[in-house]
């Protein structure tokens, strides 16, 4: 190879683009359609994130007509001009010149990319959002890497001709499978196997990962394997010349034909090697968006090098256009999917169906795996779309089906736990002790049961606890609700089974709110049978005796108040509800209290915030024996000058309000802890294995009893709350919906409870991990500036309106007291005039409530009107941004160029020659 005319070819055309105005219009003209494409697609904005997937989804099409723009004159220009013969002519290989041309041309895209990066960068960087660092660049990288794919391609077509026009038409034909093979379900809807296939072999599809910030091996072997074999195809189109005149040039045209078939294979076999073995991946992004947790990564090799377990398919029903809200769990999902199946080598195979949402291939993702599209409806109304978004895990006949993933869902952990569950179909037993609830219902079909329930039935095998009979059966952990329900003789077998040292998790609620209408009483309070003439008669059932629960708290050391509530004054900012009373109580680190989580124990580490309605307060019992040697650990604690109590029957428990008007007093000056775990040997067994063994007792019996004493230690976990496990709270963090509650994290405590007693502790840390996504900061902004607003706009219409009921109330109090003060009225007289100052009262309060809602109704809707007003600026500004801000710096160059070019034509010229 000779690089000193490599040198000389590559500078000669690099120069000649850059010497006149014309490359930089096309730069121009490149960067303006990246610009477009990316600040004026309306799922920019939709999305809300600080990235470049707009831009992603759109550049393989703006590269079909730049990238030709700068191939057609590759040879194409050499021949229209009379240059190729004196190119031909010099003392070099073919390989000198192809390589020349082939690198100026890379070099041409690179300078038009960086324009590109450096503008869309200073969008970014203005103040609209912060890009991730290592995902701009990854993307940045990938786009080169299509680029110098479909530059070789283009070459090609430059060679065929020696027409411009031509040669840019043949480019963009030829580059066209590159692009349009990524929407090949557009094209072959009937034929959706076909469609997969071409998909996974386009320019859009092995760009994916460095989309996500990955730089893979794989993907850099595709385009790179693309650019070798077309480079070898241009140097067969230019040597054409030694054969062409030869009687043998129809063999040498079968001969090279072959050699380049024989070559595209083998770029096609290396590339699906190393993309199946994934040798080297790299995730790029500065808040390691890509990379799988620690656990993850163990649990998956132990996996891999366990020759026990089956291989295991993972089938990804995923529609290619889903709405924008869930653009991001979309884009999560596969990502995991991808670096599960790199880090399982052959032991994970991932299928992905980009099916449409009817259909065969529909018909049987249902038939098969029970997956049906998801029906949504945007929140600003129109028009309903079904998209798919589930996934089946099968390993040989056991199967674990996710229907739907929503948008809060924890990826990672979804799909490394049901990647374990059906590799090890033997799950830990969870029984679920009956209390008189329908939690513990677990013969009703799924999706008529408690949300908990389906969540731990996914996990674990969940067997109903029959608390009438000694529970003697194995089980790994209990789960008890509302224990104080039980009867004497339940209670003694449940408290029994705690004592034998089965780990048990105990929710338990003095004031159960949400389950009115399911008759729960309190801790405090007598259960009632269920009578159906009671109520007619206003007498009620009669009380159902209920077991002694203080059995249990001393055997656990502690003091459960069933007396009062906690209640706090603190709520996260922005957390935006229709109503919310101080006993909705938020444990939240940003409450100032900096033990409100135990980051000491593995349940409640790394939480930021959970909600409590109507708790009780656990502690420990201070008089508690010598001889017990257990230890209470709080979990999650309230704050400490804001908290304090107020009476249970001071608070009227109905199916969905608290009256009005009740007051808590002044804060205790304390904490008050309202979930805590106790662990250790009570003192009674303390005491019972002292006096079994003495100093004579044989040291093998002496060890053996120690270790089956030890074995029965209890491990318990108490929170001081049932309605904390209401379904709501699912479905708050399967749908995110974090603007309607920040961050709250119930489900998880729930969930770390449950697997630290079973001793299953592989997914607590993975179910903790979120990914930092960058978000448009000026967007959400200008939305925060609405949530403030509307927040306090709720305030006022609360306290205008406790203010009329204080008024109406006082007004009618004095009306009532006026009418019992009146002499001359009968007992009836007084009686219909009461009845009809109640009536008048309750109307005139009805009016003016109404008449307040309408007012706050009419303010928030033009406060939400304000606010879009306000984002739709900020859009518009940054899409003008976008627009102009790529056209500053080549127009500069462009122009800077011309004068320079026109100065050195002046040179030499008599002035009179000048114009």
């Amino acid at each position: 190879m000779n690089w000193t005319v490599l040198k000389a070819v590559f500078k000669r055309d690099f120069v000649s683009y850059f010497s006149s105005p014309t490359g930089y219009v096309f730069i121009c003209v490149f960067a303006v359609l990246s610009g477009l494409a990316t600040f004026w697609s309306p799922e920019f904005f939709t999305r809300n994130l600080a990235n470049l997937d707009q831009l992603s989804h759109w550049l393989p099409f703006i590269m079909l007509v730049f990238i030709p723009a700068i191939t057609m004159s590759i040879w194409a220009e050499e021949r229209r001009q009379g240059t190729d013969e004196l190119l031909l002519t010099v003392p070099a290989h073919d390989i000198d010149i192809v390589l020349g041309k082939y690198l100026a041309g890379v070099a041409i895209f690179t300078v038009s990319l960086v324009f590109s990066a450096a503008s869309i960068l200073i969008v970014f960087k203005y103040g609209l959002g912060n890009p991730d660092g290592g995902l701009y660049v990854s993307t940045f990288i990938g786009y080169w890497f299509i680029g110098i794919a479909m530059i070789a391609v283009g070459m090609v077509a430059s060679f065929l001709t020696d027409n411009l026009t031509v040669g840019f038409i043949l480019g963009t034909l030829f580059n066209l499978p590159l692009a349009i093979f990524g929407v090949a379900d557009w094209v072959f809807k009937d034929f959706p196997s076909l469609a997969q296939g071409l998909r996974n072999w386009s320019a859009i599809e092995q760009f994916k990962d460095f989309e996500r910030g990955v730089l893979s091996i794989g993907g850099v072997v595709y385009f790179l394997s693309i650019a070798v074999v077309m480079i070898y195809l241009s140097m067969v189109l230019i040597g054409r010349r030694h054969w062409r005149a030869s009687e043998e040039s129809a063999g040498m045209a079968g001969h090279f034909f072959v050699r380049t078939l024989a070559l595209a294979a083998a770029a096609i076999g290396i590339t699906m090697f190393v993309q199946d073995h994934n040798f080297a991946r790299i995730d790029a992004t500065s808040e390691n968006l890509n990379s799988l947790s620690p656990d993850t990564r163990r649990l998956i090799t132990e996996l891999r090098t366990n020759d026990d377990v089956r291989n295991i398919k993972i089938d990804a029903y995923i529609s290619n256009e889903v709405p924008d809200e869930y653009a991001t769990t979309k884009r999560t999902l596969l990502t995991t999917l991808e670096e599960l199946r790199a880090l399982g080598g052959g032991k994970i195979r991932v299928v992905e169906h980009a099916i449409p949402n009817f259909g065969p291939e529909a018909e049987k993702a249902e038939k098969n795996f029970g997956i049906t599209p998801q029906e949504y409806m945007p929140p600003e109304g129109g028009e309903t779309t079904d998209f798919f978004l589930g996934l089946a895990f099968t390993s040989g006949l056991d199967k674990v089906v996710v229907p739907f993933v929503n948008t809060g869902i924890p990826v990672e952990y979804e799909l490394v736990r049901s990647i374990l569950t059906v590799a090890q179909p033997q799950r830990k037993v969870l029984g679920v002790v009956s209390t008189g609830l329908a939690f513990t219902e677990l013969d009703q079909p799924a999706g008529q049961r408690y949300a908990l329930i389906d969540e731990l039935d996914k996990q674990y095998e969940l067997k109903p606890v029959d608390p009438t009979k000694p529970i003697e059966d194995k089980y790994d952990a209990l789960l008890a609700i509302q224990p104080s329900m039980m009867g004497p003789q339940e209670m003694d077998n449940f408290v029994d089974a705690v004592r034998e040292g089965i780990p048990t998790a105990i929710f338990e609620d003095p004031f159960p709110f949400f389950f009115a209408e399911q008759s729960v009483p309190g801790t405090g309070d007598p259960r009632m049978s269920a009578s159906p003439m009671g109520g007619m008669f206003g007498g009620g059932g009669q009380p159902i005796p209920k077991g002694d629960i203080n059995q249990l708290w001393n055997l656990l050391q502690v003091r459960f108040d069933p007396a009062n509530i906690v209640w706090q004054n603190y709520r996260p900012e922005y957390s935006v509800w229709g109503y919310q009373t101080p006993e909705w109580v938020f444990i939240d680190r940003g409450n100032g209290a900096a033990e409100s989580f135990n980051d000491e124990q593995d349940i409640s580490s790394g939480l930021n915030q959970i909600l409590l309605l109507y708790p009780g307060s656990i502690r420990e019992d201070e008089d508690q024996g010598d001889g017990a040697d257990l230890k209470f650990s709080a979990l999650a604690t309230t704050g400490h000058d804001n908290s304090g109590t107020v009476a249970t029957r001071s608070r009227q428990r109905a199916s969905n309000r608290v009256s009005r008007g009740e007051k808590t007093g002044p804060p205790s000056a304390k904490s008050y802890i309202v979930a805590a775990q106790v662990t250790g040997k009570p003192a009674e067994k303390q005491a019972v294995l002292e006096e079994e063994l003495t100093d004579e007792t044989d040291p093998a019996d002496r060890v053996e009893s120690e270790k089956k004493t030890e074995e029965k230690e209890l491990n318990v976990v108490i929170v001081a709350d049932i309605d904390w496990t209401i379904p709501s709270f699912f479905d708050i963090r399967a749908q995110g919906m974090e603007n309607f509650l920040p961050a709250t994290q119930n489900v998880t405590l729930m969930l770390n409870i449950l697997d630290s007693l079973a001793g299953d502790d592989r997914f607590i840390a993975m179910r903790k991990r979120t990914l930092p996504l960058k978000r448009l900061d000026d967007i959400d902004n200008a939305r925060m500036e609405y949530l403030v607003l509307a927040e306090k706009d709720q305030k006022k219409f609360d306290e205008a309106l406790d203010e009329k009921l204080a008024a109406a109330e006082k007004e009618f109090r004095e009306k009532i007291e006026a009418i019992q003060d009146a002499k001359g009225l009968s007992s009836m007289e007084k009686m219909q005039q009461l009845s009809l100052v109640s009536r008048r009262a309750e109307s005139k309060f009805e009016a003016e409530k109404a008449a307040i809602d309408t007012e706050r109704s009419r303010n928030q809707k033009k406060t939400k009107n304000d606010m879009d007003e306000a984002v739709e600026s900020v859009q518009l500004k940054y899409k003008l941004f976008g627009l102009f801000i790529p056209l500053i710096p080549p127009l500069l160059l462009a122009t800077a160029v011309f004068f320079h070019r026109r100065e050195q034509e002046r040179i030499g010229v008599v002035k009179e020659r000048l114009r």
